[in-house]
């Protein structure tokens, strides 16, 4: 089962007569094409009676329109060829932000405040995200809940901003509440924990006369942050003459992007191939960082990480360190240093030249703060720094989208692993982490000196020890590497086809292959397997063969793998 909402462009402003012809063929009406019926797919859309009808392509309020949705869920009936369900809820023109008097007068806000003093917008109220939540628990009730096999809720889709053109400075806020809410409200309606429900999005064409830099920073962070929030890059795409709504072929390659999407994280193509979440197909990732540059961080941090097998992120200002007036009085590292911990596979990067509030700092002066600071380490380490580090942790949407130019990420979430740890609380953020499959930054300024240092350093040394008797489960990488790989994973679509040996795969990732180098573990999900052959193009990758998988590594931009698979 899927769950659909939006706006107009999720609703439909494409004529059936620009279905594509693979649609077409299940039309009924071969002139206008407004109807016709999918074999498998049954929708229940804009109701609050929980019935569901077999899909045709239809806007909500004039029949004879698609978008993006038509293609994905023919693309699913291929592979699925069973009943699948939707429950879809769209209104053109509308906004997440209220008031907002370019939205119709109702909205998708998950505001707490503003829902309890108003009611969905079939009970003549102005909430929209109450009328989509009552249909969906509608469709349970009435439908959903009375099939033989059961249900399960596979995935959020969603296409929406171009009204919040206005408020594009709350959007982040605004969208990411949106999430939570239906997540939170699917947990406790069916009792199961929808909290990592996967949330497909597209962004806005940068044409469209509605287009907002600070929204599409907003998508963007929500993709980087949300491990299960997976953006399809729309910026490019073409619009109809009105500069708002896709045409055919942007609606057509959106809802061909979703369906891969779908594919990726639901395993659709019958192969048991998917794309592992972090490396190695571990069951969470972390990265230890190190702010500010301390002496220590050389003698102490990075000797005992390396006996541990551990390298880590060490955050530096090179104004600090070149000029011993800005030290404030605590020893830092030497440039010779950090050149030696980066020839041994630690990341020394950006903090700032001169640790200033980003948010503060004139376009000039940000710059300056930025890219001096990324030569001057260059300069000393030879190793060019593609993360970033805010200082003081100040940021918004407007200098993500700066730093983040040129990047493969900047530190957006961290938790604090210093002076107000203990053991037990350390613990219980393992425990959290292993229990969400997520992505842990830690943020650690002195050991035993220094801005938020230990009382006790025996907790951080503990600390590392007991994250390597779980490296089984948890992937420890600097924040280059798993910043790269995450976002490789989320944006990399695969091919998957039947050969007479076993199948091929044929990667493709729209990401700067010269920023993003980092290889991505393929697992082929199959119990019982005997032998794997995998070739990516005349090199022969190495096979790791588990009691319930074979896991290898490949490389995102290297072309076609065959797969060769011999089971028991």
């Amino acid at each position: 089962m899927f769950i659909t909402a939006g706006q107009s462009n999720t609703d439909g402003r494409v004529s059936n007569k620009l279905l594509p012809e693979y649609i077409k063929k299940l039309a009924i009406d071969t002139v206008y094409f407004k109807d016709g019926a999918y074999k498998y797919c049954k929708i229940s859309q804009n109701r609050n009676d929980g019935h569901f009808i077999p899909y045709f392509p239809k806007g909500r309020i004039s029949e004879g329109f698609w978008t993006y949705d038509a293609v994905t869920y023919y693309l699913l009936e291929q592979v699925l060829q069973e009943n699948f369900y939707v429950v879809k809820y769209v209104v053109g023109g509308t906004s997440i932000q209220y008031p907002n008097d370019t939205a119709k007068g109702r909205y998708w806000s998950a505001n707490t405040e503003w829902l309890e003093k108003t009611v969905s917008f079939e009970k003549k109220g102005k909430s929209l995200l109450l009328s989509f939540t009552d249909a969906i628990d509608a469709a349970i009730d009435s439908t959903l809940s009375k099939l033989e096999g059961g249900y399960q809720i596979d995935a959020f889709l969603w296409h929406q901003g171009e009204s919040d053109d206005r408020y594009a400075g709350k959007y982040y806020d605004n969208l990411k509440a949106v999430i939570a809410y239906v997540r939170n409200h699917l947990t406790e309606k069916t009792g199961k924990d929808y909290s990592k429900l996967p949330f497909v999005f597209g962004s806005i064409p940068e044409s469209n006369r509605h287009y907002k830099p600070e929204i599409d920073a907003a998508m963007k962070r929500i993709a980087n942050e949300d491990p299960n929030a997976y953006l399809i890059d729309m910026s490019a795409q073409e619009l109809q003459k009105d500069r708002t709504h896709f045409n055919e072929k942007s609606a057509e390659y959106l809802g061909k992007k979703v369906y891969k999407t779908l594919d990726k994280i639901l395993i659709l193509n019958g192969s048991g191939f998917r794309v592992a979440r972090y490396k190695d197909d571990k069951a969470c990732a972390i990265s230890f960082t190190f702010d500010d540059g301390l002496a220590e961080h050389y003698s102490l941090v990075a000797p005992a990480m390396e006996k541990l097998g551990f390298r880590g992120t060490f955050w530096v200002n090179g104004r600090t360190i070149a000029d011993t007036t800005y030290q404030r009085g605590f020893a830092r590292m030497t440039w010779s240093q950090m050149k030696k911990m980066a020839d041994k596979g630690h990341e020394i990067s950006s903090h700032g030249w001169a640790h200033r509030n980003v948010t503060k700092l004139s376009p000039e002066e940000l710059h300056h703060e930025l890219e001096h600071n990324d030569t001057v380490i260059f300069q000393n380490t030879g190793v060019f720094p593609r993360t970033f580090c805010y200082p003081g942790n100040a940021k918004n949407n407007e200098t993500i989208a700066f730093a983040e130019k040129n990047r493969i990420g900047t530190r957006t979430l961290q938790f604090s692993v210093g002076g107000k740890s203990t053991r037990e609380n350390l613990d219980r953020r393992l425990a959290d982490l292993l229990g969400n499959k997520g992505w842990g930054v830690t943020m650690t300024h002195g050991i035993t000196y220094g801005y938020d240092h230990f009382s006790d350093a025996g907790i951080f040394w503990e600390y590392l020890k007991k994250v390597k008797t779980l490296e089984d489960r948890i992937w420890v990488g600097t924040f280059r590497e798993v910043a790269a790989y995450v976002k490789e994973q989320k944006a990399v679509t695969c091919d998957v086809a039947k050969t007479d040996k076993g199948f091929s795969v044929v990667p493709r990732l729209a990401l700067d292959k010269n920023l993003f180098t980092e290889p991505l573990t393929a697992v082929i999900g199959r119990k019982g397997i005997k032998k794997v052959a995998v070739r990516q193009g005349k090199k022969k990758l190495k096979v790791r063969i588990l009691q319930d998988k074979a896991l290898f590594d490949f490389d995102p931009f290297g072309g076609k793998i065959d797969v060769e698979v011999i089971n028991k």
